[in-house]
């Protein structure tokens, strides 16, 4: 008789559905899941950030690359490069 009360009364029905989906959810892992995954874009999106300002500098790097004198200005510092009029010291160990 208590079952027919229940079957009858559509609020009663959509809360027992809803409780019981709430608690399947939660069991399974399903909200855990979806708060890693949430995790994992936020940290995704600023990996893409970080990226798209490391190709800025880098596409800055290259239009610059192709003047002369700062590819000279390079070879002077990362190579130990000298110019013509430039005095060379060298020192014996």
């Amino acid at each position: 008789m208590k079952l027919h009360l229940l079957l009858n009364s559509p609020l009663k029905i959509f809360c027992l559905c809803f409780s019981f989906a709430l608690v399947s959810t939660v069991l399974n892992g399903g909200w855990m899941h979806l708060y890693g995954l949430r995790r994992d874009r936020t940290e995704l999106q600023s990996q893409i950030s970080m990226l798209k300002n490391d190709v800025s500098t880098l596409g800055d790097q290259l239009k610059r690359a192709k003047d002369p004198t700062f590819i000279q200005h390079q070879a002077m510092d990362q190579l130990d490069m000298a110019s013509d009029n430039d005095l060379v010291f060298v020192f014996s160990e």
